[in-house]
């Protein structure tokens, strides 16, 4: 119920009033992580300072105050984040009682899955080989950790890239039989540190959208309908105002690569769309936001 009123709340404020407040937001709680992988950045950055659970409490509040319920926990690997005593946990927690409705947590999935945030977001990039090559010699320790998870909410997000681009059925057929998956959410590879050989240009792209709206129609695929026909017609803005990130004690509007026009253009992060179809209110947006809902505790 609580969850209800903050929406239509935000419904109210932003549809009627016509106010401009974000809708969500992703926490950067630093950036220590246990992988190298090959699209990612992190490695080089290993000698930056997580942010203090002071400062992540600090981040929280002003994020908070700018009118943001929704809260997206990412790292790094937030799972690895500790502060002397403090875990991910006392994180979620505060988070919880400052007034976030739904929390995510967003995985590399080599640590054990047991968390009370709302949803756990685990990568996984394609079947096991490309994904082992992508990530390391980690599937099966992800596999066994989500068999072995009692999180009524686990999603698996699947980045394709030229690697994997011809696995999206076999990713399908297989996350289908893992029975405590509740679907899998795709992106696109971003190029934010320059074009590289993962990188799918734009008619590509267009051809594996096409697929995906198809195999919606046998598989627990997340992404809206609404949101893949504006990625394929290229028609969603960016940056939005309607995602704030908090990453080094700043607040970046949409993303830390924000004002680079090149990252903008190549931009696969598809979350960002789907947000945008559900400010718009699309239907099928709306349908595919509501799998994110908590679960009503018993």
């Amino acid at each position: 119920m609580n969850y209800l009123i903050s929406v239509i709340s935000y419904l109210f404020k932003t549809k009627i009033l016509r106010q401009k407040i974000p809708l969500i937001a992703g926490l950067v709680v630093g950036e220590s992580c246990n992988l190298s992988c090959k699209h990612c950045n992190v490695s080089s950055k290993s000698e930056e300072k997580d942010l203090s659970f002071k400062e992540i409490k600090s981040g929280l509040n002003l994020l908070y105050n700018k009118g943001i319920r929704l809260l997206a926990i990412t790292g790094g690997e937030p799972f690895f984040w500790k502060d002397k005593n403090f875990t991910i946990e006392d994180i979620t927690r505060y988070a919880r009682k400052s007034g976030y409705k739904i929390i995510s947590i967003y995985t590399n999935g080599t640590q054990t899955l047991d968390s009370t945030a709302d949803n756990l977001f685990v990568s996984i990039d394609g079947l096991k080989e490309s994904s082992n090559k992508l990530r390391g010699n980690i599937y099966d320790t992800v596999i066994n950790n989500i068999n072995n998870s009692n999180h009524p909410s686990i999603i698996i997000n699947c980045t394709i890239n030229s690697k994997n681009r011809n696995e999206i059925e076999k990713v399908c057929e297989y996350i289908s039989t893992i029975s405590n998956i509740k679907g899998i959410f795709f992106y696109f590879h971003t190029p934010y540190f320059g074009i590289d050989d993962l990188f799918l240009p734009f008619k590509e792209r267009q051809k594996i959208i096409n697929e995906i709206i198809e195999l919606k129609k046998k598989y627990k695929i997340l992404n809206s309908t609404a949101c893949l026909r504006d990625v394929y017609y290229n028609r969603w803005e960016r940056p939005t105002e309607l995602c704030l990130v908090y990453a080094n004690n700043k607040v970046f509007k949409c993303c830390r690569s924000v004002g680079n026009p090149e990252v903008c253009k190549d931009c696969g992060y598809l979350g960002y769309p789907e947000i945008i179809n559900i400010s718009k209110l699309k239907p099928s947006a709306i349908w595919s936001a509501l799998s994110y809902l908590p679960k009503k505790k018993t």
